[in-house]
């Protein structure tokens, strides 16, 4: 069983909206018994680092979270912000600790053509190894973006797609069962609901 994690993040409501049309069954996750009947999660977000690491300790469901993904090694999606906040350390506005689920930074994204900020629009994506998240999906697929930061992981082995505006930068990443995106697969059209589909059918093996 697939569960969202709503913590009154803006793209909540998106997110389920792709899963009902995939009809792919989840609970909303709001406390912590909430936790106990799912074996995927997935973590939406929009706007800013510290407020959605503020959001999820109102919630009082941080140390159960990291229990069941870091111990249970359930399957784990990090969504935009939701993707960001599994680095160490955020540079938002202030320094504010993530989750440190995956070494690394959320910086400020700095573009050499000095492109606007926010990135948004559609965006290809390349990987280049062989991911069971990106099944189906060709390299160089589009996927559609909005944001101003982005993950800047410690080992280069985490990242796993790349998108370039201005400069190249994590368009996805993992660690073991974490996964995280930068994009919006819920806005993503056919290439974001096949990997929203890629995520729920994945095992605890990665297989």
């Amino acid at each position: 069983m697939l569960g969202l994690v709503n913590y009154g993040s803006g793209n909540y409501r998106s997110v389920c909206n792709a899963l009902d049309f995939l009809l792919i069954d989840y609970i909303e996750i709001k406390t912590a018994k909430d936790l106990a009947s799912v074996s995927h999660i997935i973590l939406p977000g929009v706007g800013a680092f510290n407020d959605c690491m503020s959001r999820l300790q109102e919630t009082n469901l941080l140390d159960d979270l990291a229990r069941d993904v870091l111990e249970n090694k359930k399957l784990f999606l990090g969504i935009c912000v939701g993707h960001q906040i599994l680095m160490s350390l955020g540079t938002e506005f202030e320094e504010k600790e993530g989750l440190g689920w995956i070494p690394g930074i959320t910086r400020k994204l700095v573009t050499k053509d000095h492109l606007p900020v926010p990135h948004i629009g559609w965006t290809e994506v390349h990987h280049d190894c062989a991911s069971e998240l990106f099944k189906n999906i060709n390299s160089g697929a589009t996927f559609y973006f909005v944001h101003s930061y982005y993950t800047a992981t410690e080992n280069n082995e985490d990242i796993l797609a790349t998108a370039r505006y201005g400069v190249d930068f994590a368009a996805a990443i993992q660690r073991d069962n974490i996964f995280g995106v930068q994009f919006h697969p819920e806005k993503s059209q056919e290439n974001g609901l096949q990997l929203l589909k890629n995520f729920s059918e994945l095992n605890g093996g990665l297989d």
